[in-house]
């Protein structure tokens, strides 16, 4: 089992962390309140469409199911903020 762990938080100090199983393609989802895991869940198995940046001032649209690879899921990530309040902590240990 292949695992890529990441921290997430939304509002003040509600922190907790995504895990993506590379191998099942499933993903869990620790918050402090379930209303906010379950709007993480409905984002990451939900396709989007992404505008992504291929150069300065050129991008390619493209058509993402975040659960279908690591790279789609990690790209889904980087839009989730706007999506629905719930941030990314790159840096942050999970």
């Amino acid at each position: 089992m292949s695992m890529f762990r990441v921290a997430i938080h939304y509002g003040i100090n509600k922190n907790g962390f995504l895990s993506y199983d590379t191998d099942t393609k499933t993903v869990n989802v620790d918050l402090p309140e379930q209303e906010w895991a379950d709007k993480v869940l409905v984002y990451l198995n939900q396709p989007h469409t992404i505008d992504n940046a291929v150069g300065l001032d050129t991008y390619e649209t493209l058509e993402v199911q975040p659960l279908e690879s690591l790279e789609n899921f990690k790209l889904a990530l980087t839009r989730m903020w706007e999506a629905i309040d719930v941030q990314v902590d790159w840096s942050r240990p999970a």
